[in-house]
């Protein structure tokens, strides 16, 4: 039996916060998530541009391959995977960025790193791409 010990960042015996992770022990396998703390704040944290901004919008749209590949090596399942880029989506949309563009993104994100989103053993194409015709955002 595994038992996690981190000071003062513990939820329970098998589950623990720590840095930008959560980690747990699922049926005898360490399972590894994102922990976003700015989630715990009384108060919304903007943490990606406004398209209306000063940074040009091709910088903006490169945000979303950028997280998709973090997110994609933080969690080590597919479900938490697409938790993540589900609520990114709804983030990135709030702030005025167009579906179709990161549909675009996304397709570029997926022809070009199977290195990365290959550990989860199937095809991510039409689970994720169904995010972005019909999106089920989380705002």
């Amino acid at each position: 039996m595994y038992i996690i010990i981190v000071n003062n960042t513990n939820i329970s015996a098998r589950k623990c916060c720590y840095l930008d992770l959560t980690i747990s022990i699922y049926q005898g396998k360490f399972r590894v998530t994102l922990y976003d703390k700015r989630k715990d704040y009384n108060f919304k944290v903007i943490t990606y541009p406004f398209l209306d901004g000063n940074v040009p919008n091709n910088l903006s749209y490169g945000i979303f391959i950028s997280q998709l590949v973090r997110l994609a090596r933080v969690n080590s399942t597919l479900k938490g995977f697409k938790d993540c880029v589900n609520e990114l989506l709804g983030k990135l949309v709030a702030q005025g960025f167009k579906l179709a563009a990161l549909r675009n993104k996304f397709v570029k994100f997926y022809k070009s790193r199977l290195n990365i989103w290959g550990k989860y053993g199937s095809d991510i194409y039409d689970e994720f791409i169904e995010m972005f015709q019909s999106p089920n955002i989380i705002l």
